[in-house]
């Protein structure tokens, strides 16, 4: 599966955002207080993206490095 923007728009929508309080929260990679709303840098990361790529070898049924077996 193809994704044309695999990166979020905002920090709100980033792996490496984590709220605090009612005003924001903290970047992550930079261990840095941040806006939910700012714009999202380029290290920025979808929170689910990993998951997804893996539904999709399920669904297809490709078989995963660790499943093969050597005889």
């Amino acid at each position: 599966m193809n994704r044309e923007n695999a990166v979020p728009s905002n920090c709100r929508n980033c792996l490496h955002y984590k709220p605090e309080g009612r005003r924001g929260g903290t970047c992550q990679m930079f261990h840095a207080p941040v806006q939910s709303h700012w714009k999202s840098c380029s290290l920025a990361a979808l929170p689910f993206i990993y998951l997804l790529d893996r539904a999709d070898a399920e669904f297809y049924g490709i078989p995963d490095e660790k499943e093969q077996k050597v005889s």
